[in-house]
């Protein structure tokens, strides 16, 4: 059943991609690495357009990306950051919720997220915690996290999880939609290029 099938819940929450990382590890783009024949971003657009209607790409390193239908944002500062990505893409929509997950994750399940719309409700972040760690590029941001995250950046302090005791946190743990049929996250994200071959050549 997609968005506009009758979740309304998932028609309140727009969803945001990010895909302007340095991708240092990897030594290319990692949102326009091949993936099973497309780009790796496309197979995760494929995925969240199952379950939301407004979704962007939130990236200063393209324009457009070949297969994926949503608006490109540009990050709103000239910082690789995903907590500036996080940051744009609250200030960008018009919806007071956006469920945020990065290029690289091409196990994402439709459960899964599901799941975390179905648990959101008036927490600032509803976030996924699976064998004892927080997703934060997994998860649901609300338009009340703006002031803490641009606080953190004009400190500098990027790291996502830090803004996590300055709000209210709704944690989801370890259900069984967060693993893979193998048994794998499906929060496993690219990393490097033995990254990339593991998990295209281990089936979802």
């Amino acid at each position: 059943m997609d968005a506009k099938d009758g979740n309304t819940l998932c028609m309140e929450i727009a969803c945001a991609i990010l895909a302007g990382g340095r991708s240092v590890r990897m030594g290319r783009d990692k949102a326009t690495t091949e993936f099973r024949g497309s780009p790796l971003v496309k197979e995760v657009f494929d995925r969240v357009r199952h379950v939301f209607d407004d979704i962007v790409v939130v990236s200063s390193l393209h324009d457009a990306i070949e297969g994926v239908e949503a608006p490109v944002v540009r990050d709103f500062l000239p910082v690789q950051s995903p907590m500036v990505g996080i940051a744009t893409a609250l200030l960008h929509s018009v919806k007071p919720r956006v469920f945020v997950v990065a290029c690289d994750m091409p196990l994402l399940s439709v459960e899964a997220m599901r799941c975390l719309v179905d648990e959101a409700q008036g927490e600032d972040i509803t976030i996924p915690m699976a064998e004892g760690y927080y997703q934060p590029l997994h998860a649901i941001y609300r338009r009340s996290c703006l002031a803490p995250l641009l606080r953190l950046i004009g400190l500098n302090r990027l790291k996502v999880s830090g803004i996590l005791p300055y709000v209210v946190v709704k944690a989801v743990k370890d259900r069984p939609c967060f693993y893979t049929p193998e048994g794998a996250l499906v929060f496993s994200n690219i990393n490097t290029p033995e990254d990339l071959a593991r998990i295209n050549g281990g089936g979802d």
